[in-house]
């Protein structure tokens, strides 16, 4: 077996993840992603990142935006390590990214196209890559960082920011109904993904 085809063998899954809160867009625009390699039916995680997407409260600070900075970011860290020869894997709950990358939607956004056009120029970097869009519930260690360093940038600005924020945190009664269904929200949940998650129990 030549050098190549054992590179080829090794297979390395990543997921990625973005999002913007306390509100969309306009708020903290945060990115993760995670890499791991699977070898002898066992994971070994690789690396994984999470940090800020985008200047806070800017309008440039979107879902979108962050879910493309977290893929870029992604695939920038693979290149510079020397994956690309590797088969890679790239997971994340994005519909959106993942259509306008397959082609199956245009990019209409203006902004948006700027943060396509980079990622397509990474992606040909690459000789065996996919990308693949999984749920939101199969995200969950990039979506935990994007969260983490929401929640960091929050807790390290807080005073600040409180009065600004404050309207767009989930309300004691939301959160008195979350816990009622016995489900933990995060810190400094905001109120729409708050509903999002109430209306979700509800149609159970």
């Amino acid at each position: 077996m030549y050098a190549d085809d054992e590179v080829l063998i090794k297979k390395i899954t990543c997921t990625f993840d973005g999002m913007c809160q306390p509100v969309n867009p306009g708020g903290v625009a945060c990115y993760g992603f995670t890499i791991q390699e699977k070898k002898n039916n066992r994971i070994y995680q690789i690396y994984e990142e999470g940090g800020i997407a985008f200047e806070p409260f800017s309008k440039e600070s979107s879902n979108n935006v962050a879910e493309y900075v977290a893929l870029i970011k992604l695939l920038e860290w693979l290149f510079a390590q020397g994956y690309s020869k590797f088969n890679v894997l790239i997971q994340g709950d994005s519909q959106l990214i993942i259509n306008q990358l397959s082609g199956k939607y245009k990019v209409k956004s203006e902004k948006l196209k700027i943060y396509f056009d980079k990622t397509k120029i990474l992606i040909k970097k690459f000789e065996n890559l996919r990308i693949e869009w999984i749920t939101r519930e199969n995200n969950n260690e990039a979506d935990n960082l994007a969260n983490k360093a929401y929640i960091d940038f929050i807790d390290h600005n807080y005073v600040g920011l409180h009065n600004k924020l404050e309207p767009y945190f989930a309300t004691d009664q939301q959160i008195k109904q979350l816990r009622h269904l016995k489900i933990k929200p995060s810190k400094y949940l905001s109120r729409i993904d708050a509903n999002r998650y109430l209306k979700k129990y509800n149609k159970k």
